[in-house]
């Protein structure tokens, strides 16, 4: 028997942190691909250190929710479900261990979809338009960047928009200044973000001055969408993820595709 375990932040004061594991969880179960999914969180239950316990299946494969490589990825959640690399064996059962989601293959097509999904019925102005990815960011860990860089350059590959940004709430290029800066008549904003939070809702549209999803300026019009994370394609995303984990079995977490190399050069 083959188990999906998808690991999700959580938070104790935000109860929609969660939400999106367990919709994308919900959407998995429906396909029969796995034998069970099971969800837990770091800071809420079904905590992970104990969900190995819950599990029938003998053959798991852990998927992070989480969009980059990071403290969480690399080191708390390893340490919490005992896992000792890409794959472990432990009482009677292989664990196998993903790689994040924003550096897999198919994360430029969710955030295209989200992108979609959100311009569908709008009017822009004439001129142009400029797509802006936003991430959290960090000073303290390259690879925070990295994901929304890789996606960037692959989204400017499709050739869907005038131009394509990164921008960021914790280190340079800051959001502000890029979204103002841009030059372009049609901006669209979207938060490279797992769930909707204190961040999506509150100091992003406070800060940029934002009134909803649309914001009409005197020199541009703002589109801002929801984060990528909570669009339903992210639970066929997962599923990939977990289906690529199984087939490179013995290679280490983000080492199975080129786009982690990828990652890792942008930093």
């Amino acid at each position: 028997m083959r188990a999906l375990v998808i690991v999700g932040h959580g938070s104790h004061l935000n109860g929609d942190s969660s939400l999106p594991v367990y919709e994308h969880a919900a959407r998995i179960r429906e396909t029969r691909e796995f034998d069970e999914v099971v969800e837990c969180f770091w800071k809420e239950e079904p905590s992970m250190r104990h969900v190995l316990d819950t599990v029938e299946s003998d053959d798991i494969c852990v998927v992070p929710a989480f969009i980059s490589e990071g403290y969480f990825t690399q080191q708390v959640i390893p340490r919490e479900l005992g896992l000792d690399g890409p794959v472990t064996e432990k009482g009677g059962m292989t664990v196998r261990y993903a790689g994040p989601l924003g550096t897999f293959g198919q994360m430029e097509g969710v955030i295209l979809e989200r992108t979609e999904d959100l311009m569908r019925g709008k009017k822009k102005r004439p001129g142009r338009t400029a797509l802006v990815l936003l991430g959290h960011g960090t000073d303290l860990n390259k690879s925070s960047s990295g994901v929304i860089y890789l996606n960037a350059e692959r989204i400017r590959e499709h050739s869907l928009f005038d131009l394509v940004a990164e921008a960021f709430l914790d280190q340079a290029p800051e959001v502000g200044e890029v979204v103002a800066g841009v030059e372009a008549e049609n901006v669209i904003l979207i938060p490279v973000f797992i769930a909707e939070g204190w961040h999506t809702r509150e100091t992003i549209p406070e800060d940029l001055g934002l009134t909803g999803e649309v914001t009409e300026r005197e020199d541009r019009t703002i589109f801002y969408g929801a984060p990528v994370g909570t669009h339903p394609s992210m639970a066929d995303l997962i599923a990939a993820r977990a289906r690529d984990t199984y087939r490179t079995g013995d290679q280490a977490p983000g080492t199975a595709g080129c786009e982690d190399e990828v990652v890792r050069s942008a930093s």
